[in-house]
């Protein structure tokens, strides 16, 4: 018998009794007699107690069992949703690669090979080959820029990125990141100009991937800014952090931009003020390698009034 109707039977065993006694006439009854109906009564009971505790700890411990396999299951789901998420994401980034390299790696290439056409064909003369060798150059450079970005994208997807912290100077990583583009803010009429606030700048970072972050920020800048204006680089040093800025009188960012800036392959409202190109990895990448600091990242930024970028760097790892 299981143990419901067990339960059930003494409790309809026990009530039959109890009627039956209380049936009984008084006269009929003896003393005796009334305590072992009594007796008898109370054990048939402290049975059917027993047996009720045991089925409701039964119950409860089934429930339990339940509430624990439903946990499980919807931990299961919600893990099978994010994977699929992954999944898709992936093979939209592939998508996305596949199309990047097809039309700034083809384009720049289809450049190259044309002029080696022309100067194998004899078109272009001694006194144009400086210019010739100067574009080629600079498309070959641009190329570099994007198979090292792609291969950084890469490595950080995987989870390969290698990040070699010591203590250095941020002023000092600054300004290296300032002089390698004085030029290049030359060529636009551009003005760079960097202030240091504070005494102590030590920082304790990954010093060439700290600079790649501030080198493509500021590359941005002189990108997307027009000519003749003002790019402002500011190195602060806090009691616990350093904070990088890159402020630019350029064009801004929409709402709807920012919604999507830190993102691979993102294609935003700005276009560059000289024809540069852009291949939409560089900030993505600079906000991860961010995240492998435990720092932080935001722009302030309003449509038509130019963008500031900001970092957050702790100035001691944090184990």
């Amino acid at each position: 018998m299981s143990e419901p109707q067990s339960v059930f039977r003494a409790e309809e065993e026990l009530l039959y009794r109890a009627k039956a006694l209380s049936a009984e006439s008084p006269e009929s009854l003896t003393t005796s007699a009334l305590h072992e109906e009594y007796r008898t009564l109370t054990e048939r009971y402290e049975v059917m107690l027993r047996e009720s505790s045991q089925l409701t700890r039964m119950s409860d411990f089934t429930q339990s069992k339940l509430i624990k396999l439903q946990n499980q299951l919807e931990q299961a789901l919600t893990e099978s949703k994010e994977n699929l998420q992954k999944a898709q994401d992936a093979n939209k980034r592939k998508t996305e690669l596949l199309s990047v390299v097809s039309h700034d790696l083809k384009s720049p290439l289809a450049s190259v090979l044309a002029a080696v056409q022309l100067i194998e064909m004899g078109e272009i003369t001694a006194e144009e080959f400086p210019v010739a060798g100067a574009r080629i150059r600079e498309t070959c450079e641009r190329m570099i820029d994007l198979i090292e970005s792609l291969l950084a994208s890469s490595a950080l997807e995987m989870g390969r990125m290698q990040v070699n912290k010591e203590d250095g100077d941020a002023k000092k990583i600054l300004a290296a990141v300032v002089e390698h583009n004085l030029a290049r803010a030359s060529e636009k009429a551009q003005r760079l100009e960097m202030l240091a606030e504070g005494d102590d700048f030590t920082l304790f970072a990954d010093k060439i991937l700290v600079q790649q972050v501030l080198e493509n920020f500021l590359s941005n800048a002189i990108k997307y800014s027009p000519y003749d204006t003002t790019v402002t680089i500011r190195v602060i040093a806090l009691p616990e952090t350093i904070r990088f800025e890159v402020q630019d009188e350029g064009p801004g960012f929409s709402d709807e931009d920012k919604q999507k800036l830190f993102g691979f392959f993102q294609r935003l409202s700005a276009r560059p003020t000289g024809g540069e190109s852009s291949h939409g990895v560089g900030l993505a990448i600079a906000k991860r390698v961010v995240e492998l600091h435990n720092g932080q990242l935001w722009v302030e930024s309003e449509l038509g009034k130019g963008s500031t970028f900001v970092v957050l760097l702790p100035r001691k790892s944090e184990a």
